[in-house]
Formats: C-alpha cells, structure tokens, sequence
C-alpha cells in the first residue's frame, strides 16, 4: 500500500464520529483559531453575524476547566480543534525530558475536553540549547535537523492516543536557517507515517522571502507543488507584515496586524491551483485581535474559501504519490543514531547564537532585542515601578536585560512559557544590578518591588494557564 493510502487510512480512523468526518470530494470546514481568553469566546462568537458562524474552532491551549466550558457553550454542532504548545518535538532531547512526558499528559486531557481529532504544533521551537525566544525560532533546515524533528514528531504522536499530530509550517525570521529546502525538510519529517500537515500561508510566505524567492502568489504555488501536499489536513491564514529592516523590506509573521490582501490573494492562488486531497479545515487565526476587525476580515476569508476551494475540481482528488526523499551521503530514515542527534545539537547550538549575534541577520540585530523586551508581555507593562527606579540610578535597562538575557544559556527543565521565563530572568537581571547600586537600601528597595511585580505577574497568569496534572 502506497504511503499517500496508508495516510488516508490513518487519518479516516481518526476522524470517526467527529465534525470533521465528510464524504470525499466534500469542501474544507471554514474555521476560526482562537485562543481561549482574549478576545473572550463567547463575544468573539456573537461578534460575527448570525448568518454565518464558524464552521469549527481551533482553540489554543488553556486550562482543562475553561477548555469544557468553552466546549459547553458552543453548539455541539460546530466541532473543536486543539493548537498545542509548549512541545518541543524538534529538540534532540524530546524523548528524553520528562517535563515534555507532562505536557503530552496535558494535552491528551485537553483534547479529551474540546473532542479534538488532531492536535496542529509548530514545527520549531522557542527554546534552544538553553537560549529562550520569544516568537517561534525556525527549525534547524539540515537532514539532521529534519531526521531529529522526525523522531521526536513520532514520539508525539505515538502519545496522542490515536489523534493525528499535525506539524505545522514555522514561520520565519529574516535569517538564514540552513541549506535544505523547506519542502524537502516536511517531506523527510513525515515521509511513511501518520503524521499529517498544517499548512500556514503566511509562514511559507516569510520562508519565500527568506530564502531569496517572490513572496507572491504565484511563486508559492509553484514552490508548493513539490511539497507532500497529501499530508495537508489544516490551513491556516494569519498574519503578515512588511517591514523595513536595514534597508531591506522583509515580510514577519504578525497576527496582531490584519491579513493583507497579499495573503488572502496567495490563499485564493492555493485553493484554486493545488490538489489536497485531505484537507479537512481552513482557519483564520484571530489569536489577540479586536472584535471589529474580526468581524470585517472573516467574511472575507470564508468567501475565498468558499470560492476557491468548492470550485477546485482537484481538492478532493487523488494527489500524486511523493517518493522517498533523498537524502545525501549515508543518511538513511529510520532510527537516529546518537551522531544525528549530536550533528543537529551542534546545528541548533550554533544556530542559536546566530540569532542572538548582531551583524549577522535583520533578526538578529534589529528585531531580537525588540522581541525579548517586548513579546509575551511588554517589560514597561509588567515592570513599571521597578524599572522606573532604575530610570532614576541612570540604568539602562532595555540593554542591560538585553544583555543579561543572552548572556549564558538556562537549562530549562520545564517547559515554561515566554512570560514565565521573563519574569525568572528579570530578578535574575536585578540581582546582577547591585553592583550599579553603591546604595545596599537602594538595591534592596528595587528588589522588592520586583519581587513585588513578579508575584503579580505570575499570579495572573496562573489564573488563564495554571493547569496542574
């Protein structure tokens, strides 16, 4: 039986009895991806117009007594899909980390609360050998970085208790990430297994540019014919902005931006060029945005689905067949031996730092810095006092923190998420500060008020997050 049958297979099984189980040839479910608590569901529901709601929602993760309640409030009739977190399956040491043995507990619980057939997770990351990011680093573009991401994808799902793991397309930064093509890489992670795909329009977009091709639409088509388009179960569009970067324009992943018509022209292009035969769901992500702006944007999003998609005569056809990938030298897919994991150690390792090391990327020296002190929670919005008074010692702060935060990689035993990881850091940052303080008072007052703002801080986000196993 041909890997593109035994896939089909897979994926049938898994989707009996749910939402998303439709005869063959039948359109995608036009969706919404949402996170649980901002904007709130139930408004983000009632915001849309009556006429046409949802289809599904894919929900990010929350905690398991909201996640039921959220499940509760929404009609039976509109199914639920689960965006995970927080599982690194592209790290070497997946397998190993008890911490990711915790959250895969985690999210099997999640996905028991919505009654979600698949769970859709970047295929990056936003840890790497101890350097913390605060938007998803790209995978490591090797054949050993793509062998290690294979393991740890299969381990995943092997867990999920029969859902399907669907690795999503990463986006990336203006950065160079390594010589394989992106197509390649997905096709060696999920070559004979039931892995399937999520697609992210927006986040192929900034690999085209990225890599020196036309972000446009029909530069995306053609990149994506070599691509294991069978696989693709999930669609998502996002957002995308153009920035100018040391002179250059360079397109970033931003949601909190709306979609630009770039974006819903290439997911048009999509629809209407390229046969995917498993396509179960297409998804506007409104992770974080207003209310009005939802409003305005999905309608226009279902219309293109609606259109390009249903008028597609190849969408529910058979695709053709990809064969193995190539890989060079003695690199054979199946077991990783201790010299791959150890090569694309060595590959994330170096690869890390390059994203840290000014002069070497936009990323690196324009947007990273902006990222670490802004991003899951702005320093100035969750410090105020504390790093007003470092104002009045005549400390910088923005380039200290900086500073500190690269300084030497952490050991993450846990996988914590970006605020909570700023908020350790930050009182690790003020405690190195004495040394500018000839005053011990002085100091010991700034301390406390840290302490003071990062108990709050955590407080709070233990409140929407906290979900102990």
């Amino acid at each position: 039986m041909s890997d593109d049958l035994l896939f089909r297979d897979f994926l049938a099984s898994a989707l009996v009895s749910t939402g998303f189980s439709r005869d063959p040839g039948a359109p995608p479910l036009v969706g919404l991806s949402s996170d649980l608590y901002f904007p709130p569901l139930e408004d983000l529901i009632l915001s849309l117009s009556p006429a046409a709601p949802p289809e599904y929602l894919e929900i990010f993760r929350g905690r398991t007594e909201d996640l039921i309640r959220a499940r509760n409030a929404v009609p039976t009739t509109i199914p639920f899909s689960y965006h995970g977190d927080c599982l690194w399956y592209t790290q070497s040491d997946f397998l190993f980390n008890p911490a990711f043995r915790e959250e895969t507990l985690r999210a099997n619980r999640h996905m028991d609360a919505i009654g979600s057939p698949w769970m859709i997770h970047e295929c990056a990351q936003k840890t790497m050998e101890g350097y913390a990011f605060g938007l998803y680093a790209p995978p490591l573009l090797t054949p050993e970085g793509a062998l290690v991401a294979r393991q740890g994808a299969l381990a995943l799902a092997s867990s999920l208790n029969g859902r399907i793991l669907l690795v999503e397309t990463p986006p990336f930064p203006p950065h160079p990430t390594g010589p394989l093509d992106l197509a390649t890489f997905f096709r060696i992670v999920t070559h004979d297994s039931p892995l399937g795909i999520g697609l992210d329009i927006g986040h192929c977009l900034t690999y085209l540019a990225v890599t020196g091709k036309r972000p446009d639409p029909q530069s995306l088509v053609a990149w994506l014919r070599e691509f294991p388009l069978e696989r693709v179960v999930e669609i998502h569009v996002g957002g995308l902005t153009a920035t100018l970067l040391e002179g250059e324009e360079c397109l970033i992943d931003d949601h909190s931006r709306e979609v630009p018509d770039l974006l819903f022209d290439s997911l048009e292009a999509v629809g209407r060029s390229l046969s995917l035969p498993n396509l179960k769901g297409v998804a506007l992500e409104v992770d974080n945005k207003s209310l009005p702006v939802i409003a305005r944007e999905f309608p226009r999003f279902r219309k293109i689905v609606l259109s390009s998609f249903l008028e597609n005569p190849i969408t529910g056809s058979r695709s053709p067949v990809f064969p193995a990938p190539q890989l060079p030298g003695n690199i054979r897919l199946g077991p990783e031996g201790s010299d791959v994991c150890l090569s694309a150690r060595k590959g994330y390792e170096t690869l890390a730092q390059g994203l840290m090391e000014k002069g070497l990327s936009p990323y690196a020296t324009t947007l990273y810095p902006l990222e670490v002190w802004n991003f899951g929670g702005s320093m100035p919005d969750m410090f105020p006092e504390t790093l007003s008074l470092l104002e009045k010692e005549g400390i910088a702060a923005q380039d200290t923190f900086v500073d500190f935060f690269n300084r030497h990689p952490r050991s993450e035993t846990t996988p914590f998420d970006y605020l909570q990881i700023k908020v350790r850091r930050t009182l690790e940052w003020v405690d190195t500060l004495s040394e500018h303080l000839p005053d011990p008072d002085t100091y010991l007052t700034i301390r406390a008020m840290a302490e003071k703002e990062a108990g709050l801080l955590i407080l709070a986000q233990e409140q929407f997050n906290g979900d102990p196993l």
